[in-house]
């Protein structure tokens, strides 16, 4: 038997796995084959088909050119794989330009070309192609992200949420978690449409009560686009206060069944896809995670453990109707192992971690048919989520136990119409059939704002309904566009649960360069359903709460001095009032809570807390048209609530600067190196109750914040490099994607938060929260 010297033991694994990964790296390949990049031209507004459109794409050969069938398809075979930008042309329409298009030889890629109609070149003036176009009710705070800007930003781990943090305005929670935080808002403020179908969550490990989460539960590979509004959002969109995430999907293959077998970060999945009949076509996905095995193999007392599952199917029973079903679900279970004896730290994690397990869906469809000059949709869904929280004592008493499942089934009627060449119009109404059934039981332990005991038994259903109209209206030559809109709501389970939501905006051309740009308006959003089903002795107690309210405005300016290249600055505003505090300490405002897991709203409240946000905001954005991608924000902001005392002070998400830099490089069609450096000032932190907090920890191991002195102090600055490589491999008619992700590169500490704690190694009786350190992942997919 050969021995060898147990100090180099542990490194030679890892020494063999680094040259096996920097040996696929460098492996060349063999000769590709060629892919096919296959698409529809249509009306912005009408979903008309476009025929005779023009669609050019720039090839190292040269440009290459196809025109649009009758029915706006169009195909274009024999390119190289890679990464290409394809611009669309047609008298009478403004010109398109879609970039950010990567073409393989293992499946065609699909783009879908929006045109908009105008009149300016029938005048002789040019009009540059925009690979920015939003929404023309959306004139500020809209971004339009691609499928391969969401994949491939640096430490974003393929998830969508993660993602978003690269983008003015938002800044996410701890690093273990996706909590979206817009404008000085909190993570209960957002709202989620996924191919049109609204869905409660987009993560696992979801916070009831808040929209943050764990990890992304959206499927990267399905993405077509991304609309993302931080602010001045449509009158479409309602039930929401900060922002609106809103993901396209893209159509399953039609030239037979293709797959994709991935191994991320923190899960390995396999999507299919292919033709349906000669009309239609389908998706699907299914990942598991091995996040339990990773915890396990650190030694920590968690051990979470998801399945996710994805479907989608589209048809075309005409050429004047499209039908789409859409399907997302997933499976959350989470364990807690008993650390082993003096493991202080990790018997702490146990102790304070919730037990939590959470099994969700949303199925939904569309059938949208062009109208005359427009289109209408009818769109019905069905959410089910079925939480279960339970925490117990040091003596194994139960404190906490939470058995809820929610229900939403919305059904709306919408549609778009052009009215002339100048003037459209969006309406829709909608009704919402929602429920709760609850079994709640919260002790009163010594950090509980409550003395008595909450228990409710309770189950909820009632209705919630809606209307929206919104116009646009362009004039002076195009230059001036101005749009008005409102929407009216009614929850039949408030007392008083009416609201109007009047919303404006307005752009303005100056040259082909500069806009100026404004809007301003009204935003409700109804208490969570949770809240609303608490009851004291069998009677509801939060049914005179109210929608809450934000007044914002946002005003911006907009360059683009190169047609692949934006320069935004904007100013907003959002003023907050009826906000939810808590009954029996009013000085605790829900706007600073939901950034953890569990749950929050489940106890009293009352509607009379405020808050404000201010903030400016510089975005620069460059679309890859060649070789150079870049998406670099600064956000100067506040964020302040209070109580029923009207003493604003800093919320838990009151971060003053945040810059954030992700750039890419392709040097070859095989290759991409991106980097992404995040920049944060201190975070606001709420000291501890001394005296509370040392009988609390004797009970659960939690500390209790003390709430006269919220946000009184900050954690220190927070600085983050991630790196991404990643190399692409084409076998003729299949290739692969091999990735290296490495997170906080320079392994600086970072210290977001702290937790109580009565070991002696930390006399103040404060555990820094660290921030992620030195993480390296690597990952594959291969596409057949």
């Amino acid at each position: 038997m050969r021995f060898f010297d147990s100090s180099a033991a542990p490194l030679r694994p890892a020494l063999q796995a680094s040259a096996l990964l920097l040996s696929l790296f460098l492996f060349p390949g063999i000769a590709a084959a060629q892919g096919i990049l296959e698409g529809r031209v249509v009306d912005r507004v009408t979903r008309a088909p476009l025929a005779s459109a023009l669609l050019e794409v720039e090839t190292a050969a040269g440009a290459r050119s196809v025109l649009a069938g009758s029915d706006g398809t169009f195909r274009l075979p024999g390119l190289e794989p890679g990464v290409y930008a394809v611009r669309a042309t047609l008298l009478g329409y403004a010109p398109a330009l879609v970039t950010d298009l990567v073409v393989q030889s293992s499946r065609p890629t699909f783009v879908l070309v929006e045109m908009r109609p105008t009149a300016l070149e029938l005048e002789g003036i040019t009009v540059a192609a925009d690979p920015f176009q939003v929404p023309s009710t959306a004139p500020v705070s809209a971004t339009l992200l691609s499928p391969e800007e969401v994949r491939r930003t640096p430490g974003g781990l393929q998830d969508i949420s993660r993602s978003l943090l690269s983008l003015p305005g938002v800044i996410g929670g701890v690093d273990n978690r996706n909590d979206l935080l817009v404008r000085g808002g909190g993570p209960g403020e957002n709202a989620y449409y996924l191919d049109g179908i609204r869905i409660p969550q987009i993560n696992h490990f979801a916070t009831q009560g808040a929209t943050g989460g764990a990890l992304g539960l959206v499927n990267v590979d399905f993405i077509r686009e991304t609309e993302f509004f931080t602010g001045g959002f449509p009158a479409r969109y309602g039930d929401a206060l900060s922002s609106v995430l809103s993901i396209r999907n893209r159509p399953g293959t039609r030239d037979g069944v293709r797959g994709d077998v991935t191994l991320g970060a923190s899960e390995a999945g396999l999507t299919l896809d292919g033709p349906l009949g000669g009309d239609g076509n389908w998706l699907f996905s299914v990942r598991r995670s091995y996040l339990q095995f990773l915890f396990e193999a650190l030694g920590l007392p968690i051990r979470p453990d998801y399945w996710d599952a994805q479907g989608r199917l589209e048809w075309f029973p005409t050429d004047r109707d499209r039908v789409v079903w859409t399907g997302i679900g997933a499976l959350d279970e989470f364990d807690l192992v008993a650390p082993d004896a003096g493991d202080i730290e990790n018997q702490e994690i146990f102790d304070r971690v919730l037990d939590n397990d959470q099994k969700s869906y949303t199925v939904g469809g569309l059938w949208e048919r062009q109208v005359g000059q427009g289109v209408v949709r009818l769109v019905a869904s069905r959410s089910w989520t079925d939480y279960r929280f339970r925490d117990v004592d040091g003596a194994d008493v139960e404190v906490l136990r939470n058995r809820s499942t929610e229900v939403r089934m919305p059904l709306r009627l919408e549609g778009e119409t052009r009215l002339d060449a100048a003037t459209e119009i969006e309406w829709g109404v909608m009704a919402e059939r929602v429920g709760v059934d609850l079994d709640l039981f919260q002790e009163a332990t010594p950090g509980s704002p409550f003395d008595e005991p909450i228990t409710t038994e309770a189950a909820l259903r009632s209705w919630r309904t809606g209307a929206y109209l919104q116009t646009v209206r362009r004039f002076a030559d195009e230059r001036l566009r101005l749009t008005a809109g409102a929407r009216v709501d009614h929850d039949a389970a408030l007392d008083e649960g009416a609201s109007v939501s009047p919303r404006l905006g307005a752009s303005l051309a100056l040259g082909s360069e500069v806009t100026l740009s404004a809007a301003a308006g009204w935003f409700h959003q109804s208490p969570a359903l949770l809240s609303v089903a608490v009851e004291e002795d069998g009677i509801p107690v939060n049914r005179d709460l109210l929608p809450i309210r934000n007044v914002q405005g946002v005003l911006g300016v907009a360059w683009r001095p190169q047609e692949a290249l934006r320069i935004q600055v904007e100013g907003f505003w959002k003023e907050y009032s009826r906000y939810p505090v808590l009954r029996d300490d009013p000085r605790i405002s829900l706007a600073n809570l939901g950034g953890d897991y569990g749950f929050v709203g489940a106890e009293p409240l009352e509607p009379i807390g405020d808050g404000r946000a201010r903030g400016v905001e510089l975005f620069v954005q460059r679309k890859l048209t060649d070789a150079v991608w870049l998406l670099g924000a600064y956000t100067l902001s506040s964020s302040e609530f209070a109580g029923s005392d009207g003493k604003l002070a800093p919320s838990s998400w009151d971060v003053r600067h945040a810059v954030d830099l992700t750039a890419g490089w392709r040097p070859g069609s095989r290759w991409e190196l991106g980097t992404k450096l995040r920049v944060l000032s201190g975070r606001p932190f709420t000291p501890f109750d001394e005296a509370r907090s040392a009988a609390e920890y004797a009970r659960t191991g939690r500390g209790v914040p003390d709430w006269d002195r919220i946000g009184a102090e900050r954690t220190g600055a927070y600085a983050r490099l991630d790196l991404r490589a990643e190399r692409v491999f084409d076998f003729g008619g299949w290739n692969g994607r091999l990735f290296l992700d490495v997170q906080n590169v320079l392994a600086r500490p970072n210290e977001i938060g702290f937790t109580y704690t009565q070991d002696p190694a930390f006399p103040d009786g404060r555990r820094p929260i660290d921030g992620t350190g030195l993480l390296p992942f690597f990952g594959f997919s291969v596409e057949f």
